[in-house]
């Protein structure tokens, strides 16, 4: 596969690589809605091993903590190394092997062995969001040093828009296999999704490993990841804004954890959602997730970040506030949509994912723009790596919020909990200096 060394003035290449990675990216979030971990997982692990929230909190803590811990380790020992993108390649043929993998576990292992089943395939997300981690940075790389700058808002753009739009007709496509319209039954419907969304995923997978790669600029000598990580620490100790940045992330992935992943079976006991609802809450979920992109662009461009970081947590917390307010709504049936029956709590809910959607997609850009450009470019392996540090125990915290929950059912404690998590992250990100916009006084660092 090509690995030739090249720049930004080669324009084939550059074309080429911008042409892959908008088709890869876009029908990686096409697969990855199929299954994504805040609707169909949640939905499938209990259909599996029925309503017991730890199922839950396993499966999307490992979906999680895969993405986490493979830059600490690769990032360093890419550092120095002039072809990058064969770790690419071989990482997406562990993962072609894995997702196909977790389809075979469910058509032929979930009917009469369902616990094997949950563990083989707790264990093939484990490979497959690894495999992702360790691909991540030899995929920045090429994008990096082959699309140039002014081309990257439109490159990113267009993989959220394409991406989600594909993934919006896809929940109506779940709605319709999880429905009794299919004629299907567990397994069979789950087995379809997930066969479908192997197979997506698997192109997109193959698509980037025809990119071209550029040269790079390599380190001329590599540091331990205990180094790296010590002035990292260091770093955090004496710069004021990074140390907000982490507590606010950190504030942000123990909410997401308290409330995202259990929405779904919360609603099936308490809000009588049938499991085809699952379809509609991830088409509209994605969609306010991928749309909501050109508003933040365009809010981080000529705002800067920490006006972005209010707005979009503030939309978050009203995600969480709905939830918790939908079980105390009539449940007056308000008319039927897409085949289904909504209520004011289903309506409710609706509003919750997709706020959910637009909120999180903003914090998004709102954290890897802060970070990139807080972050000198010499030093900033050091900045990642502990940023990526600090989050990989937190990758675990649905699984905490399982115990917290227990089989009792007790979801409204740790709903609250989150929307307090949250406002925290709020008044952290409030507190950071801006780096762009009109009140932007330069990159500070402060040791208060």
């Amino acid at each position: 596969m090509p690995t030739q060394g090249t720049n930004h003035n080669d324009r084939p290449m550059v074309r080429r690589n911008f042409n892959l990675g908008v088709v890869n990216g876009s029908l990686w979030m096409f697969g990855r809605a199929l299954t994504e971990p805040e609707t169909v997982l949640p939905a499938f692990a209990v259909a599996l091993m029925g309503d017991n929230p730890i199922y839950v909190g396993l499966l999307v803590s490992v979906v999680n903590a895969g993405w986490f811990w493979p830059p600490l380790v690769v990032a360093p020992a890419l550092a120095t190394r002039q072809r990058r993108h064969i770790f690419y390649q071989i990482s997406s043929v562990f993962r072609v092997v894995a997702i196909v993998s977790v389809f075979l576990a469910i058509k032929y292992l979930a009917r009469e062995h369902a616990a094997t089943a949950f563990w083989v395939i707790m264990g093939c997300y484990l490979v497959y969001t690894s495999g992702g981690g360790v691909g991540l940075v030899p995929f920045m790389s090429v994008v990096t040093d082959s699309v140039p700058a002014n081309r990257r808002g439109a490159f990113f753009g267009l993989r959220y828009l394409i991406g989600g739009l594909l993934a919006f007709g896809g929940g109506f496509w779940v709605k319709w296999v999880l429905s009794a319209e299919s004629g299907m039954t567990f397994p069979d419907n789950y087995a379809l999704v997930f066969m479908v969304a192997a197979i997506i995923s698997s192109v997109s997978l193959g698509v980037f490993c025809w990119a071209v790669e550029p040269s790079h600029k390599v380190e001329t000598r590599r540091f331990r990841m205990g180094v790296q990580l010590v002035r990292g620490l260091r770093r955090a100790a004496r710069e004021r804004d990074f140390r907000l940045l982490l507590g606010a992330r950190m504030c942000y992935s123990a909410a997401c954890g308290l409330v995202f992943p259990f929405l779904v079976p919360y609603a099936y006991r308490y809000l009588d959602m049938t499991e085809a609802m699952v379809g509609i809450l991830v088409a509209v979920r994605q969609l306010c997730y991928s749309t909501s992109n050109v508003l933040w662009s365009r809010i981080s461009d000529r705002r800067g970040n920490v006006p972005l970081f209010i707005i979009s947590g503030a939309i978050t917390l009203v995600s969480v506030g709905l939830a918790i307010a939908a079980p105390f709504l009539p449940n007056t049936v308000l008319g039927t949509i897409w085949g289904l029956d909504f209520d004011l709590r289903l309506v409710a809910l609706v509003l919750a994912f997709a706020a959910s959607g637009a909120g999180n997609s903003g914090q998004v850009v709102a954290h890897n723009s802060y970070l990139l450009e807080f972050t000198p470019e010499r030093t900033r392996p050091v900045y990642m790596a502990t940023y990526f540090l600090i989050l990989l125990p937190l990758a675990f915290m649905p699984l905490a919020t399982a115990l917290l929950i227990g089989k009792g059912g007790h979801y409204m404690g740790v709903f609250i909990a989150g929307a307090v998590v949250f406002v925290a992250m709020m008044g952290l990100e409030a507190m950071l200096h801006p780096l762009r916009g009109p009140r932007a006084n330069g990159r500070q660092i402060t040791t208060s």
